[in-house]
């Protein structure tokens, strides 16, 4: 299991499962092949993920009335992109919304780096009560410092994933994501530093599965920012802040304990060259793990 603290399970009385919460199973059965790319909302009666593939429910929800299995390398996410990719955002998405912020864009003339891209709001405050914002992008030297991670503002007033887990939003209303990383700063002399582009906020996972076997990952990850590149024998430049987590909300009748790996973290910061630093972490998002099987 992750780390990151997660919101109390809710049980019924009994353990018995509210009707439906896993669908009709009128989808049929899935095995990924490659990626897949959700455009609807989907009714499993079955869905593999092997080994190398990934599951990307793009803003809508996804219910298993059987088993769903994630092999190991297997994935089944809404992960920011990385900052070597370019950071781009995530648009807010058919039910679930989930837009996340797009990472800084890169330096590569002095000066400080440039900021992260907001998640558009109505972003779910993490366990720690933090907003799920961008890392700063790592300082390139004295005052050239990283730009900063982009905010992910929560709706007044505040409200929290983990009390809307049934629908996956409030009312009429769609949680947003995590907010981009900063880029670096760059300081250049006699060289030619470039420094890193922020990692892109993550956005939205809602899986409900009867049955779960993940020996993969679940998760709304931030992408990680980009390492600092080019020479810098006098100079230097800032690698790029990580995007910060979504929100992951799942639901099973399996116990807790057995659920693998599942995570809305922050995205890494890249490495520094020269003179500049790594950029921050990006703040994590919130996980929301409701078991029917205690």
């Amino acid at each position: 299991m992750t780390t990151q603290a997660k919101p109390t399970s809710t049980r019924q009385a009994g353990g018995a499962t509210i009707t439906g919460i896993y669908g009709n199973g009128g989808d049929g059965v899935l095995t990924v092949v490659g990626t897949y790319t959700q455009t609807t909302e989907r009714q499993w009666q079955t869905l593999t993920i092997p080994s190398g593939g990934a599951y990307k429910p793009s803003g809508h929800r996804t219910m298993v009335r059987g088993t769903c299995t994630i092999d190991a390398g297997g994935s089944f996410n809404d992960d920011g992109n990385s900052g070597a990719s370019g950071g781009a955002s995530i648009a807010a998405r058919q039910w679930l919304g989930g837009g996340g912020g797009a990472g800084g864009a890169l330096r590569n003339t002095t000066g400080a780096g440039n900021l992260g891209g907001g998640s558009g709001g109505n972003s779910s405050p993490n366990d720690s009560g933090a907003a799920p914002t961008g890392g700063t992008g790592g300082q390139g030297s004295g005052a050239y410092l990283g730009g900063a991670g982009g905010g992910a503002a929560a709706p007044s007033p505040v409200v929290r994933a983990a009390g809307h887990w049934y629908q996956g939003r409030y009312g009429a209303t769609a949680f947003n994501g995590g907010g981009g990383g900063g880029s670096g700063g760059c300081i250049v002399n006699t060289d030619a530093p470039v420094s890193g582009r922020g990692g892109g906020g993550a956005g939205i996972v809602w899986l409900a599965a009867a049955t779960l076997a993940n020996s993969g990952a679940i998760s709304a990850n931030g992408g990680a920012g980009e390492n600092a590149s080019g020479t810098a024998t006098l100079g230097g430049a800032g690698g790029g802040g990580g995007g910060a987590g979504g929100i992951v909300w799942l639901i099973t009748n399996t116990a807790s304990s057995s659920c693998g790996i599942v995570t809305a973290n922050g995205g890494a910061g890249g490495t520094g060259i020269g003179s500049g630093t790594t950029g921050s972490v990006g703040t994590a998002g919130s996980v929301c793990l409701v078991s029917f099987g205690g």
